[in-house]
């Protein structure tokens, strides 16, 4: 438990817990939907060449009828749904796949059905992928962010913090014999004790050779949020306000919401790319809300 006492850890988790939480509901959702809709697909076992006899029908113009002798030899005539309107020839011969216990509706490759289950398939993966992928960075930079350095040596650093987009950062910055080192940490109500003034503080790796350097500030572990850099970083330098005091983790939570507004036009450029309409743009603004709360508080956000 040692850990979950680093505010760092608490903030990595604060997004990494909602963001699991919604995508597993998801993965839930989108599988009994999988399961639903291509049941018809596992249920046409049986192939056959059929015939196109007509086009253009349904009420969107969407549906071709086709003829084609099944595994008794009975001639059956079936329909079948394109994705789109298109153009079929008649007598334009195609292999369909049908179930035998209805075999008035034929299936093929690319179309309505199949393409709809790929779509839900491909967003099951999807949403996979990010929770993978969010899980792996999320460990990786718990396990590097630990004190790797056995000896700690006395620095000094001041304070400073930057804007980027809609999320500020803290940054230390150490003096060293080659000039200032950049340095993003995670926020901790012991990080305003150090101002903009230098003051000492124990650092726990070197400013010059170490690219993640964590800190002692008055007996507080803080960890950095990112590499150190040598460059003053990219983003607008904000002054310091006055001490805040401590930030609950509700108040850190208001504070990483901010970038979640961004979310529906994800869900909206995803619904458009995809072609999944309305659905699709829930599931996708629902990920993507999730993704983003996720990001301030992995990366270190400064809530004050």
């Amino acid at each position: 438990m040692g850990l979950v006492r680093v505010r760092a850890v608490r903030q990595m988790l604060l997004g990494t817990i909602p963001l699991v939480v919604l995508a597993i509901v998801l993965l839930v959702l989108l599988g009994l939907r999988l399961n639903e809709a291509s049941a018809p697909l596992r249920a046409a076992t049986l192939q056959a060449q059929a015939v196109v006899v007509s086009t253009g029908l349904g009420a969107d113009g969407r549906q071709i009828a086709v003829e084609y002798t099944d595994e008794s030899g009975t001639m059956q005539t079936g329909r079948l749904t394109l994705d789109d309107v298109r153009e079929v020839p008649l007598d334009a011969r195609i292999d369909v796949a049908y179930d035998p216990d209805r075999p008035a509706v034929v299936y093929v490759r690319g179309d309505a059905l199949s393409n709809s289950v790929n779509d839900l398939l491909n967003g099951v993966l999807v949403i996979a992928a990010i929770l993978i992928g969010a899980l792996a960075v999320t460990v990786v930079r718990l396990v590097r962010r630990r004190r790797s350095a056995t000896e700690g040596r006395q620095v000094q650093v001041h304070r400073s913090r930057y804007r980027r987009g809609l999320s500020d950062r803290t940054w230390f910055v150490v003096d060293t014999e080659r000039g200032p080192a950049w340095v993003p940490v995670y926020w901790d109500p012991a990080v305003e004790r150090i101002g903009a003034e230098p003051t000492t503080v124990t650092a726990y790796g070197s400013a010059l050779e170490d690219s993640l350097i964590s800190f002692d500030v008055y007996g507080t572990t803080v960890w950095p949020s990112g590499r150190r850099r040598l460059t003053a970083p990219k983003g607008a330098e904000r002054e310091l306000g006055a001490p805040t005091g401590e930030v609950s983790m509700p108040q850190q939570a208001r504070a990483d919401a901010v970038v979640v507004l961004l979310a529906p036009l994800l869900g909206v450029l995803w619904a458009y790319i995809d072609g999944s309409g309305p659905a699709g743009f829930v599931f996708a603004t629902v990920m993507a809300a999730g993704l983003l709360f996720w990001l301030p508080a992995t990366y270190g956000s400064d809530p004050t």
